[in-house]
């Protein structure tokens, strides 16, 4: 704790005030704040938090608005300027000030040999990512194979190809990993794509197909592993004519790029279909 100079102002009595000033949303510091309080249940002290402070004048007010209430200042700042201000300012009003970055940010410095970025926000940042992704994931879990189809136009990206060509693992790992909401819609045989799929932009849909012989042992392999009988299905001659009509819609819808997957892992598909879309 830094500053202050006795008697100007008076001491803060029974109750308190203590200003929290970040230069991101703050949430954190607040709460480290609020939990240190609860070690001094007796007092009634107000916290008042003043986020996104990126100028010498937000530091200047907020130290004023302190002063006056004759409270103290808990800040996080990451940037080195503005801790020097903070504290260069608070000393010559008299208050008290608590720097609770700093220390942790030079000793790691020290420590990783390595100097901090000093941009605000980062922690909020990642998080938003984390929580951007986990929406995309929803979103392309409830949009599996074909369901609440007529929300497609809502998706960053849409798969289309026939049975066992890996779009429910593609969109998940999509998904996961580049945070895209995803929606997969399969291609059956004898069946015109609903206008659903008409009225999304071309640019948005990926058309999927493989080698028949080796879509056909895919089938197999996945029904004998069901337990389920040999059917029409994962016969050669329907999975021929599956993919004559697959490909017999895409010509049909020349602005669909086609991606072939026969042998291919997810993260090479993946990483095809990225590139196409860059392309566009």
């Amino acid at each position: 704790m830094k500053g202050g100079r006795p008697g100007e102002p008076a001491g803060p009595s029974r109750s308190g005030y203590i200003c929290v000033l970040s230069d991101a949303t703050g949430a954190t510091a607040e709460r480290v704040v609020r939990a240190t309080l609860v070690q001094f249940g007796g007092r009634d002290v107000e916290v008042e938090l003043v986020a996104d402070v990126k100028t010498v004048g937000a530091i200047a007010t907020a130290v004023e608005r302190t002063r006056m209430r004759g409270g103290l200042i808990a800040f996080t700042l990451v940037e080195e300027r503005l801790r020097s201000e903070i504290v260069s300012l608070a000393n010559e009003a008299g208050v008290a000030t608590v720097d609770l970055i700093g220390p942790l940010l030079r000793a790691l410095s020290e420590y990783l040999t390595e100097e901090p970025a000093s941009v605000p926000g980062l922690f909020r940042q990642a998080g938003d990512e984390h929580y951007r992704r986990l929406d995309a994931l929803s979103f392309t879990v409830r949009h599996d194979d074909g369901l609440a189809i007529h929300e497609l136009p809502l998706a960053d990206l849409v798969i289309v190809g026939p049975s066992r060509t890996s779009k429910t693992p593609l969109s998940v790992y999509l998904a996961h990993t580049r945070g895209l909401k995803v929606a997969n819609v399969p291609l059956a045989l004898g069946v015109e794509p609903g206008p659903e799929l008409q009225a999304i932009d071309p640019a948005r849909i990926v058309g999927l197909t493989m080698n028949a012989e080796v879509l056909a042992r895919i089938r197999k392999t996945r029904l004998e592993e069901m337990g389920s009988p040999a059917i029409e299905y994962a016969g050669i001659d329907h999975v021929r004519r599956e993919l004559q009509a697959c490909h017999e819609v895409y010509r049909k819808r020349p602005r669909w790029p086609v991606v072939d997957v026969t042998g291919k892992a997810i993260e090479e598909i993946a990483a095809e279909i990225l590139a196409v879309r860059a392309g566009k």
